[in-house]
């Protein structure tokens, strides 16, 4: 196994409204025989970056170890696993373009796939996720599948009504004490420790805003900070944005895929076990080949689920679909 760190400096990022970097870090680690290996690129969830995985920690396995040991145990044989710093300033990303923090999903297949193309040459790719990265997963298999040849959805955000909405009064009395959106973010950004599970919870329903509803480089909220009353045609624009509303419109490019592999826990905290059975759902309506697993368990800790969607990708994508 062999870890490789490199940079892309990206044409699409430079100049983006949050003045982000443009130069991007990444880690690749490569198991096995490489020469035609499939690509994953791993999507973290929001606030945290996928290089996170290679932290020790001494009550779970960091991703090369686990992939080390799944080498060994033979479930998995050949792979590339790309892991991309893609944090913002707004405390992650949702892997889709935005005119409010920057055009993500174009770096992503415009420009982060071609250059691993041009490092490895041209192979399968697969999307995989947890959180915010299960949702740009399955977002950007769904628009790309002459990219992306498949996708694992771990918990990915989806029925933004229970996902989000529960927030949106505590968003509202956090936003409000400050006096606007700006200044909340600035008090927010000032504060030594960033990590205030209030402060958390505010800044989250801030970004989906500007991931789902901006207006130019204008954060543009789906509620009214005076009265709380939803507006009703910015949340149209995150429900159109929303999984669970896109199987329909893209169902014809998810049957193009090799692999599709949902999981959730039947605890999320965020309530997501919800939304992913609709999705496993509308996709058997549709009749889209997938993979739909809901196991005891909650939205936290559950890294020890890679062992299966790991295992499932090297599966495929080997040659060994018995």
């Amino acid at each position: 196994m062999l870890i490789k760190s490199f940079t892309i400096e990206s044409n699409i990022l430079k100049d983006n409204p949050l003045k982000d970097p443009s130069v991007r870090k990444l880690y690749s680690i490569e198991v096995g025989d490489v020469t035609q290996a499939p690509i994953v690129i791993y999507l973290s969830g929001f606030f945290s970056s996928s290089i996170t995985l290679l932290n020790y920690d001494p009550l779970s396995e960091s991703i090369n170890e686990k992939l080390e040991r799944l080498h060994k145990e033979g479930k998995v044989k050949n792979l590339i696993f790309i892991l991309p710093d893609l944090f913002t300033k707004l405390g992650g990303n949702q892997y889709i373009n935005s005119s409010a923090v920057g055009m993500y999903e174009d770096f992503i297949i415009k420009e982060l796939i071609p250059y691993l193309f041009d490092v490895y040459g041209k192979r399968d790719v697969i999307l995989m996720g947890k959180s915010s990265g299960g949702y740009g997963s399955i977002v950007l298999a769904m628009k790309y599948p002459e990219v992306i040849s498949g996708l694992i959805d771990h918990s990915g955000d989806s029925y933004f009504e229970y996902v989000y909405l529960p927030y949106f009064p505590h968003a509202i009395r956090h936003i409000r004490r400050e006096g606007s959106l700006n200044k909340w973010l600035e008090k927010y950004w000032s504060k030594e420790n960033k990590k205030d599970k209030d402060d958390l919870n505010t800044l989250n329903i801030i970004a989906m805003a500007a991931f789902y509803s901006p207006e130019g480089t204008e954060i543009v909220l789906p509620f009214d900070l005076d009265t709380g009353e939803i507006i009703e045609d910015v949340w149209k624009k995150w429900l159109e944005k929303d999984p669970v509303r896109l199987v329909e419109k893209y169902a014809d490019n998810l049957k193009k895929l090799r692999l599709i592999y949902l999981d959730v826990g039947n605890k999320d905290e965020f309530r997501i076990n919800f939304g992913m059975r609709i999705l496993h759902k509308k996709m058997l309506r549709y009749n889209v080949k997938h993979e739909f697993e809901e196991y005891e368990g909650g939205h936290f800790n559950t890294s020890y689920r890679y062992d299966i969607s790991i295992s499932l990708i090297s599966k495929v994508f080997n040659g060994d679909n018995s």
